[in-house]
């Protein structure tokens, strides 16, 4: 595969999953700051910025205040100058799909076409006014359909490969992120029941993974943040887990080893076998104890790291051996 396949490949997935993952946070967020106390209103808004991974706003003396939701959202959604909105992140997606239209299959690339028509024709006035709760589940499941168009029309050979280790690392980062900024702000109470002020913001964190009623089938409806943190960081078949994900990202990388010759990608592959190794050998009261913050910053490093392998080992070092020949 040329490394500008790979690369837009790559690419194409991170951004679609990055678009879904902001729209569902997005509508999460909306649905719970309803009636909060401005305190924490204020930590709602820190959770959120912190969970996107984008900056929070401050006044004069450098503290965070609580913004006017419409700018904010507005911003988020249709404002093509922020590299963060889901016009901007739908619009690249399409623009790397489009760069490798041979790789796609139709089904595909009629569905990113799709999307990304659709969103450019709504206007945020009236999506405001009228109904901006469906609006956003409405590009959660026209991204959801990509992935699952992918899935079942897509051949899955290399290329399928880069697809996957694109998404899935994307949805590692967005899950590590979510969860630290959820602990960042609220105590951990270990496994005591939640009092009846925090239990909508950790419904949330749940519903932000799409993961409260696979936590309720296994933990009951009662919640517990150690639970919440086992199930987020340790679950091997949440799909949104940091252990699926690298699960996902190892089998990945083997696969594409085993199609292109494992010489340049064993980095990659210890790398991946690494991050996999710390969330499936893992303990929650030793991860808890030694600091879940610490835990993930280390994990997103980690995951940063493959990104950078990910280059040298398929699109750099393809680039080198062209200029050569």
């Amino acid at each position: 595969m040329l490394s500008r396949a790979a690369d837009s490949l790559y690419w194409m997935s991170r951004y679609m999953e990055r678009a879904e993952h902001s729209a569902r946070l997005i509508n999460v967020h909306l649905n719970t700051m309803v009636g909060q106390s401005p305190s924490a209103a204020e930590r709602h808004w820190q959770r959120f910025f912190d969970s996107l991974r984008i900056p929070a706003p401050l006044d004069e003396n450098g503290q965070i205040y609580v913004p006017e939701p419409y700018d904010v959202i507005r911003s988020l959604t249709f404002d093509r100058a922020n590299p963060d909105s889901l016009v901007a992140n739908i619009s690249a997606a399409r623009e790397n799909a489009r760069q490798i239209r041979e790789q796609l299959s139709s089904e595909m690339w009629e569905q990113i076409n799709r999307t990304y028509l659709n969103l450019n024709q709504r206007n945020f006035d009236q999506v405001w006014n009228d109904q901006p709760h469906a609006f956003f589940r409405e590009i959660e499941n026209n991204t959801n359909l990509f992935q699952g168009l992918t899935g079942s029309t897509m051949m899955h050979d290399e290329g399928w490969r880069f697809i996957q280790m694109g998404g899935y690392l994307e949805r590692a980062i967005s899950t590590a992120s979510l969860v630290d900024a959820h602990f960042g702000i609220f105590e951990d109470n270990g496994l005591e029941p939640l009092r009846t002020d925090e239990y909508l913001q950790w419904v949330g964190l749940l519903k932000s993974c799409s993961a409260f009623e696979a936590y309720c089938r296994i933990y009951t409806p009662t919640l517990h943040t150690g639970h919440i943190a086992e199930f987020l960081v340790l679950s091997p078949v949440l799909p949104r887990s940091l252990h699926f994900c690298a699960d996902r990202m190892h089998q990945a990388v083997q696969q594409i080893a085993s199609i292109t010759g494992g010489g340049r990608s064993q980095r990659l592959t210890r790398l991946t076998g690494r991050l996999q190794a710390i969330v499936r050998y893992g303990q929650i009261d030793e991860i808890l104890a030694n600091g879940l913050h610490n835990f993930l910053n280390d994990f997103i490093d980690q995951c940063q790291q493959i990104h950078m392998a990910i280059y040298r080992a398929y699109v750099d070092y393809q680039v080198e051996q062209e200029a050569k020949g």
